[in-house]
């Protein structure tokens, strides 16, 4: 995963994140191989559904299950590894190409995004053991 930081402005972060094919590709044969032990299909026994075969079946289901958890997870992982709060949750913004999400979900093309959000200022408190109070009595 490739994080690169394009706006730092004030309290304000954008930061685009590019997510290889072959990472993609890797998540969706671990959760087709998982599948695979679950899955019913008629003329195959239990287990012996062939991968493709699954692929072909739920492929783009299952790629879209895989970049939601990849949108879940790196939000995450960057922001807190920044070290910094996000102020509210950050907006994502993807492709609106119909062809360039088709290409994402067929697992041909890498995932790109982009992360805006604004952060919580850090905030100094100040020493106030030395200031005295009177307070007075009614």
């Amino acid at each position: 995963m490739q994080v690169t930081e394009t706006l730092n402005s004030g309290l304000k972060r954008e930061i685009k994140i590019t997510v290889p094919a072959g990472d993609m590709e890797a998540k969706l044969m671990a959760r087709l191989t998982d599948a695979r032990d679950k899955v019913r299909i008629n003329g195959f026994r239990p287990g012996k559904v062939p991968v493709q075969h699954l692929r072909k079946m739920y492929g783009k289901s299952f790629m879209a299950e895989v970049v939601n958890e990849i949108l879940n997870d790196s939000t995450r992982s960057i922001i807190t590894g920044r070290g910094e709060k996000a102020a509210m949750q950050p907006e994502v913004i993807m492709t609106e190409d119909e062809k360039e999400a088709e290409k994402i979900l067929a697992g041909g093309s890498d995932f790109e995004f982009s992360l805006n959000y604004e952060v919580i200022p850090a905030i100094e408190i100040k020493d106030f053991s030395d200031i005295k109070v009177t307070r007075q009595v009614y």
